[in-house]
């Protein structure tokens, strides 16, 4: 799913910037035809051996048959030819990728690089020495080392506890992992004031559900949507930042301890919600939030809560469709409302991503640092990305490719993104979400002014980080902790979701004392001591939702 919205994030649009631009106001590719084994003039220092690396992909089964195949096209061959070293790709299809690399590992057929999104999966390859450090590698990598001086954060999160580096990640654009939105038009009409409370939020979506605010003489409005994902901003409301594969933790007294007291908020929040018919009534069986987007697009939620990814697009697009079905419908950003528990951003959508690992047992160390240098350099990622200049793309009016034919683009390039996932395209301004629109144009303009808004309102510094940091930067469980989080999520959820469905039969109440049980029944303590231990020795080096907050500052200053 991240890389799902970080491609939309990224996705290349008509009139607007390309899919993952790089390099502003380059106008050639001069590395074309500059292959590595070019022989040295008298008195020039001789290029390096030309060495062998074999590389992981993901099989996403997007090559099309007129460009060949993961293994051999029109990108392998020119990354071959242009490169350092001889490389061979091993696709390994995404919705398996660790269970077939667990069986590469196993019988020692894996490759030398390993380009994997899953964080316990690397940590799990770490626990069994699978991976060699990349210090030693960092000379052959200079493009990567000035990322290290210019995101620290990335040093941090590929740091093991044995203080060496493991993990290559790349910098992304910071977005909102959820952003909710709310009918201005409703609440003119309403009467009602913009929400600032969880109190107030409680009393608007009421009204929006009653009130009949699209004047159809019926009772078909919900108040707020509450699917899988949009359920975990109403969590984030009250500082809680639990989802269906993690607990929610807290920092008392420098302690980390089980959040408890703001999962009973939340899950009392929600509750009400559905006794008081203000979502649909089967939110249960909305997983991926499908349906209460058309509900959106119909005009029937006053309050939505959008997922991470696509802007542009929900802009341009999905506003479009909403104000055709609903004429005069007007959006705007609703920052969280304050709750008893303190005033929150939502969630940050993972800024540093750590992608690759390297093999214990790679043979030619220095060949797999000159690769990983190659495909960092702008120039590569944007040739790989955008494909070809006056082919696929041109240089808008910004400084930045445009594509020329998205329809072409798509099919020739579109599937190469993988050969470059660990290329920091937050480094680049061109690929950030306001650099997508153009300001010229009406409705683009007013796009750019709600998401400067947006941003203002989540990435606000006198708002509380919802959790200790992000999901991807949690510690990794060793297996038998795995199972015992594994079961507790599992009664957990279950217990939650009762409470929610039951009426007065089961309360919130009761459901965080009998979560509290099968926590204690399940071990939950020896995750509390593991968390404890974590936090005690890593408080000062591990990558935490401060550090996710610098780099929104950081990236938004540079927009300005």
């Amino acid at each position: 799913m991240r890389m799902k919205n970080m491609r939309l994030w990224l996705g290349m649009t008509v009139g607007v910037v390309a899919l993952g631009a790089t390099l502003v106001g380059c106008s050639s590719d001069k590395t074309e035809g500059t292959a590595a084994t070019t022989s040295s003039k008298p008195g020039e220092e001789k290029p390096a051996k030309r060495g062998d690396v074999t590389v992981s992909m993901y099989d996403r089964g997007a090559v099309p048959a007129s460009e060949g195949s993961y293994e051999e096209n029109r990108w392998s061959k020119w990354i071959n030819q242009n490169g350092p070293v001889n490389v061979k790709y091993v696709p390994i299809l995404r919705s398996d990728s660790t269970k077939k690399l667990n069986v590469l590992f196993a019988s020692g057929s894996a490759p030398d690089i390993v380009n994997e999104y899953t964080t316990p999966f690397r940590g799990s390859l770490y626990d069994q020495k699978q991976l060699l450090p990349i210090d030693n590698i960092l000379q052959y990598m200079p493009e990567y080392q000035k990322l290290l001086t210019q995101y620290p954060q990335l040093k941090k999160a590929g740091t093991k506890p044995d203080g060496k580096l493991y993990e290559i990640g790349k910098v992304k654009e910071a977005v909102p992992a959820h952003i909710l939105l709310i009918r201005t038009d409703w609440l003119k009409k309403l009467n009602l004031a913009m929400p600032t409370t969880t109190d107030e939020l409680l009393n608007v979506a009421k009204a929006f559900a009653d009130q009949d605010p699209d004047g159809n003489g019926k009772k078909d409005t919900y108040g707020l949507n509450m699917s899988t994902y949009s359920e975990q901003a109403i969590n984030e409301m009250f500082g809680e930042s639990s989802s269906s594969s993690l607990l929610a933790w807290d920092l008392k007294d420098g302690k980390v301890v089980r959040a408890w007291d703001k999962e009973l908020a939340s899950l009392t929040f929600k509750k009400r919600l559905y006794d008081e018919g203000l979502i649909d009534k089967d939110y249960i069986n909305d997983k991926d939030g499908a349906k209460a987007k058309q509900d959106f697009l119909n005009g029937k939620i006053g309050i939505y809560v959008k997922f991470t990814g696509g802007w542009y697009d929900f802009v341009m697009n999905d506003l479009t469709t909403l104000q055709k079905n609903a004429p005069g419908a007007g959006v705007a950003p609703l920052g969280y409302p304050k709750s008893p528990q303190g005033t929150f951003t939502g969630a940050i959508d993972n800024p540093v991503q750590m992608t690759t690992v390297v093999n214990a047992k790679a043979k030619d160390p220095e060949a797999v640092g000159r690769y990983l240098d190659f495909i960092m350099k702008p120039e590569t990622a944007k040739k790989i990305v955008n494909g070809d200049e006056g082919t696929h793309w041109k240089q808008a009016p910004n400084g930045c490719p445009q594509a020329i034919d998205p329809a072409k683009s798509k099919n020739e390039v579109g599937y190469a993104y993988d050969y470059t996932m660990f290329f920091s395209s937050g480094v680049d301004k061109c690929t950030y979400v306001l650099n997508g629109f153009n300001a010229e144009v009406p409705a683009q303009k007013a796009g750019m002014d709600m998401y400067k808004e947006v941003q203002k309102l989540y990435f606000d510094p006198q708002r509380e980080y919802p959790g200790i940091t992000l999901g991807d930067h949690m510690p990794v469980y060793s297996a038998d902790l795995q199972v015992i989080n594994t079961t507790i999520l599992k009664e957990k959820g279950d217990l939650f979701v009762k409470a929610i469905l039951s009426g007065a039969k089961y309360t919130p109440d009761q459901a965080i004392k009998d979560s509290q049980a099968a926590w204690a029944k399940a071990g939950g303590q020896q995750l509390e001591d593991f968390m404890n231990k974590w936090y005690q020795e890593n408080k000062d080096t591990a990558f935490l939702a401060k550090d996710a907050m610098i780099i929104a500052k950081q990236q938004m200053e540079a927009v300005k």
